[in-house]
């Protein structure tokens, strides 16, 4: 079996269709979505209306309860009062771009999917298993993670949330996070992994990268009036909490430029 795992999508169309073409090339057999369609992005609906009609097996991320229950909070971290106001500002109008329809969808959403494939009890969550909200910690020490996968009764864990890769193995099993679609993992692109599990053995796991033209994003963006420091997060790779992943200087230095 082989795994098309995403997360983070945050209403980023563009980028959707460029990581399904990649996972679809790269031999999925069935795709999964760590939580997150929405907020942030300009097409929550067409991503829910994408992922609902591609039959992706979903979980449900913190800004997709939170649009769902009609919160005035995504839940998230944010690196100043700046840049939660503008997500403030970003959940109520995602919840006025959703139908009915959408709105129930993303209630219904399951906060996690277990399931056995080969020798692998697998947990797909978005944060933390228990904590939707949670960040796999990124430097921790690795009895951490044996607790997390002793905690959560399963081998493989994937989760999303964090909006950057993570791979960790250990004797008990195994952890990743694909990264993001829509979360400013990369610069113009988005991640996910390819995750195959033998019918015998552990997991093999490849990481791939998607890129996308982030013009019609940008541009439909301002035309919802969103702020455009979303689309400048898509196109140049910086969480739209204001966290920066992208470490290269040039990519900076665009960042800075008006």
């Amino acid at each position: 079996m082989r795994i098309g795992l995403f997360a983070d999508v945050h209403g980023n169309l563009p980028c959707l269709e460029a990581v399904w073409k990649a996972l679809s090339s790269a031999g999925a057999d069935i795709f999964a979505f760590a939580g997150d369609a929405v907020q942030y992005g300009p097409f929550p609906a067409e991503c829910i209306e994408f992922l609902r009609d591609h039959s992706v097996e979903c979980v449900q991320g913190n800004c997709d309860r939170a649009v769902a229950r009609g919160r005035n909070d995504p839940g998230d971290e944010f690196v100043n009062l700046h840049w939660r106001k503008m997500a403030v500002e970003a959940l109520a109008w995602t919840r006025t771009a959703l139908s009915a329809g959408h709105l129930a969808w993303l209630r219904a959403l399951p906060e996690e999917i277990r399931y056995e494939a080969g020798t692998q009890r697998v947990l797909i969550t978005h944060g933390l298993p228990g904590n939707i909200s949670g960040s796999l910690p990124g430097d921790a020490a690795g009895e951490v993670f044996d607790m997390i996968l002793a905690r959560s009764s399963c081998s493989l864990l994937m989760v999303g949330h964090t909006h950057e890769n993570a791979f960790h193995e250990r004797r008990s099993g195994w952890i990743v996070n694909p990264g993001s679609v829509g979360g400013g993992t990369l610069p113009a692109a988005g991640t996910a992994s390819i995750v195959e599990i033998p019918d015998r053995g552990g997991p093999l796991f490849s990481s791939i990268r998607a890129p996308f033209d982030p013009s019609a994003h940008k541009a439909a963006c301002r035309a919802a009036g969103l702020p455009d420091i979303y689309g400048r997060c898509a196109e140049l790779g910086r969480d739209p909490r204001g966290l920066k992943h992208a470490f290269d200087t040039g990519w900076r230095q665009r960042w800075t430029e008006v």
